[in-house]
């Protein structure tokens, strides 16, 4: 039985085909992405081309291509928001719900936010840079390392002058607090690159 577009929330593994009919492009565009090394794939025993789920969505975000909303889980963009002011927090995690097509998580330390990005893997990271335990920008820094290194991270700081290092560690976006939340959602947005 072939599985169809309908599955694309659950799927984590797709033809070429399957990405051609997601993104409304000729087949032969997506063999000549993956030729040209700006799409990851793997080739099964048959030596069929496969497409990962993650490796798709971080090959749309970096070529800004619109993400279908077939490709989110639920519907919703995962975000992981970590900073130690609890009120903040809770705030900001307010403000995504508010807007809808959000599932958001807090933790308030550096060793939690990477045992959360290794366990969940989110879209998007919204990262305080002076947290307890291992600070924002090492945080970063081994997310951008790693095997979860298309999630994108918007830094925050109530301190301008760490924008550079948090951009050289592989930050996306760096906003300074307090927060303008319109600003913050339209980063999001474009980065996500939301329909």
């Amino acid at each position: 039985m072939s599985t169809t577009i309908t599955d694309s929330k659950t799927k984590t593994i797709y033809t070429t085909h399957e990405v051609s009919r997601l993104l409304h492009v000729n087949p032969r565009s997506v063999i000549n992405w993956i030729d040209q090394n700006l799409l990851p794939s793997y080739r099964t025993p048959g030596g069929h081309r496969r497409i990962r789920r993650d490796d798709l969505l971080g090959f749309l975000r970096k070529h800004q291509i619109p993400t279908p909303p077939s490709l989110m889980e639920s519907g919703n963009f995962s975000v992981l928001i970590v900073d130690d002011e609890e009120e903040i927090t809770q705030i900001m995690k307010a403000y995504f719900e508010r807007k809808g097509g959000f599932q958001v998580t807090t933790v308030s330390d550096g060793i939690s936010a990477l045992l959360e990005v290794g366990r969940a893997k989110p879209d998007l990271l919204v990262l305080d840079i002076m947290i307890p335990g291992v600070d924002g920008i090492e945080v970063c820094r081994r997310i951008k390392a790693g095997p979860s290194a298309s999630t994108i991270i918007i830094a925050i700081s109530g301190q301008p002058e760490m924008e550079k290092k948090i951009l050289q560690a592989g930050g996306d976006i760096f906003l300074t607090k307090p927060i303008d939340f319109e600003k913050l959602y339209s980063q999001v947005r474009s980065l996500l690159r939301t329909l």
